[in-house]
This record gives structure tokens, C-alpha cells and sequence, in this order.
């Protein structure tokens, strides 16, 4: 009863890797032994067995799972795939699912002898669009483009590589050589203080746990606050440079600058001669008040901060002064004299008009 099952069940899924047609023509005493799909699938599983990577053994057994999917049900097959279930809930390298692959490489070749025991009359167009049909699922495809790309690019650069790596592999047991007395110093120093350590808790936990840990938390205490003191005083530290960047920007005296930018621009350099009556505007502003002047801070914080204390007329041309500044200092459009006297009639109308651009409350 058994051999009939098995038999019934091994019709449906034979498949067979031999030309087809030749099947058909032949008899069944001259027809070489045709392969079945459990000696595919054994096959397979001998050689995910053999793979050494986890991945590689994975992306095996993950395929033969999707090649019983597509097989009638049977018992056989749910043979199959609950020794492939076993083997990837415990780990595919592990003992375990080498045992659960051992038991389904049993499975498959019993299921394939006993087909090739049984006479059987093979249809060719049922054995040809079964084995399509298998070739043409997902897991069979893998040659696609990006596949081939990724190949030939290892092919390409494997020779390149091997040579970079003999290349540098005397440098790199250089390095190991002579690095490895400071590592093993180190790691001597390390044990000792380690040793050290563990020698004085033992001795504490010995006179008083509660002691012991109490100077623990203390040392840890400590070191929070010391590390929180250097923080401390490295932000102090810069503020305090910062505070000393923006007193000796406050002494920069903006008429000087505007005079600067006048010779420069009677010498042709309109770019320097921009920058600088740009940076006088600026100072023109700290000092009535519209803007805290910076040199970290950007054109656009100005600009926001003009907008919040002056009026919209001014607002828009101090926007239109600074497109000026940054179309031709940041993205290198050729300055133009126009350009340059553009900006030192906002800056001499700024001065005169200084008090009187505040907006009104």
C-alpha cells in the first residue's frame, strides 16, 4: 500500500533534465535512467551540506523550500520541508540542522529509488512543461543584469586586489610586528590595574560590603564631577574667546572701512571693495542697534533680525544689498562698479539716516 502511495505521488511531480523528445521516441529498455526531482532536491540539500557559509547554506535551502511548493502535496514532501523547517528555527550550521538535512537527503533518495523501481510510462510535453516551469520560478533565475555586472566588476577587480593585499601585507606585518610590544605592554598595564582593583573590592566587600560600595559610588562620583569640571571650564574658555572676538570687533571703526573699500575700488578691485563696504553696513547696524554684529553669524540672521526692528522699506533694501553682497562674493558673479556703488549709497544713506530707521512702536 505504501509503495503504490509513494508511486501515485511520484507521477505528478517527475520531471525529467534529458531532451524530451527523445524520451518519447525511445524504449523504456534503451532510454537512459532520467533524473527525478527528489534526486534534485537531494542533490541541492548535499549541497547546501557542504557549503561553509551560513548565507550561502540559507539561500540552498531556501530554494529547495520553493521547488516543494510547487510540488503536489504528498507525504513525502511534507517530509521535506518539516526537516527544512527544523533545520532553520536551529540555526543552519548548527548540529542540529545537520541532522534535519541528513534526514531529508534520506527522504529524497528513497522517494527517487523507489521511483526508478516502478515502471513508468513518461509523458514528454508533461515532463518538458514541468521542468519549465520549475526553471522559470524565482529562485532558478538568477543570472539577471545587475547579477552579471556584480561579476564581471569581481572579475575585474580581483586581480587588482590580490595584487594591492601582496602588496601591502609586508607593511602590514610591519606594523603588527612593531605595535605588538606596545599592545602587549599595554595589556599587561591594563591586567595590573584590573588586578589591583579587584584585589582592594575583595578586600572592602571582605571588611564591609556596605564600605565597599560606598567608596565605589564616591570614585564615581568623582570622576562624573571632574569630567563635568573640564567641560565647564573648556566652555568658559570659549565663551571667554568669543567675548574677546567681539569686544576687538567693536573696535573696528566702519569709516575707515568705507574708506578702505573707496581706494580699492579706484584700483579696479571691486570684489574686496564690496566685501568691505558690506561689512562697514554691518557695523553701521550694530551700532544703532538693529543687529548684533558677529563674524560667525551669516548674511541671512541679518537680514532676519532687520526685518524684526526696522521698517519694510528698509527691510527691502537691506535685502537687495545683500543679494548684491552674496550673488557676487559667494557665487563669483563678476562685481560691477554699479554694483559697488549701489551698496556705498545704501551705506552713506544708512549713516546719515541712522537714527530714524527704527521702526515705529
Amino acid at each position: 500500500m505504501r509503495l503504490s502511495v509513494l508511486t501515485t505521488i511520484a507521477i505528478f511531480v517527475v520531471t525529467c533534465l534529458g531532451q524530451a523528445s527523445e524520451i518519447g521516441n525511445q524504449t523504456p529498455h534503451s532510454s537512459p535512467r532520467p533524473l527525478t526531482v527528489f534526486n534534485i532536491i537531494a542533490e541541492q540539500l548535499q549541497k547546501a551540506k557542504e557549503e561553509k557559509s551560513v548565507h550561502a547554506r540559507q539561500k540552498t535551502l531556501s530554494r529547495i523550500e520553493g521547488l516543494l511548493k510547487r510540488l503536489p502535496r504528498s507525504t513525502v514532501t511534507e517530509r521535506l520541508e518539516d526537516r527544512l523547517k527544523r533545520a532553520f528555527r536551529s540555526s543552519v550550521m548548527s548540529d542540529e540542522a545537520e541532522e534535519a538535512i541528513d534526514e531529508a537527503i534520506e527522504i529524497a533518495e528513497a522517494a527517487d529509488k523507489l521511483f526508478r523501481q516502478t515502471s513508468l510510462t513518461v509523458d514528454p510535453e508533461l515532463a518538458q512543461s514541468t521542468l519549465q516551469r520549475v526553471l522559470n520560478s524565482r529562485e532558478f533565475q538568477v543570472w539577471n543584469p545587475f547579477t552579471k555586472f556584480l561579476q564581471r566588476l569581481s572579475k575585474w577587480l580581483e586581480k587588482p586586489i590580490n595584487w594591492l593585499v601582496k602588496l601591502l601585507s609586508p607593511l602590514f606585518r610591519w606594523l603588527a610586528k612593531f605595535f605588538s610590544p606596545v599592545f602587549e605592554w599595554l595589556s599587561k598595564v591594563l591586567e595590573a590595574l584590573g588586578a589591583w582593583f579587584w584585589h582592594w573590592w575583595q578586600l572592602l566587600n571582605k571588611i564591609s560590603p556596605i564600605l565597599a560600595w560606598a567608596i565605589a559610588v564616591l570614585l564615581t562620583l568623582l570622576s562624573v564631577a571632574m569630567f563635568s569640571s573640564a567641560i565647564v571650564k573648556w566652555w568658559r574658555k570659549r565663551q571667554r574667546i568669543r567675548g574677546e572676538i567681539s569686544w576687538a570687533e567693536t573696535l573696528i571703526v566702519p569709516e575707515q572701512l568705507l574708506l578702505e573699500a573707496e581706494n580699492d575700488a579706484r584700483r579696479g578691485d571691486y570684489l574686496t571693495a564690496l566685501r568691505k563696504a558690506y561689512k562697514a553696513l554691518l557695523l553701521f547696524l550694530d551700532r544703532i542697534g538693529l543687529i548684533r554684529f558677529r563674524e560667525q553669524r551669516t548674511n541671512w540672521e541679518y537680514l532676519s533680525e532687520v526685518r524684526r526692528k526696522a521698517s519694510d522699506e528698509f527691510a527691502q533694501r537691506f535685502q537687495e544689498v545683500t543679494n548684491i553682497f552674496d550673488r557676487c562674493f559667494y557665487a563669483r558673479v563678476p562685481v560691477t562698479a554699479e554694483d559697488f556703488v549701489n551698496v556705498r549709497q545704501f551705506v552713506e544713506e544708512t549713516r546719515r539716516q541712522a537714527r530714524s530707521l527704527l521702526s515705529q512702536p
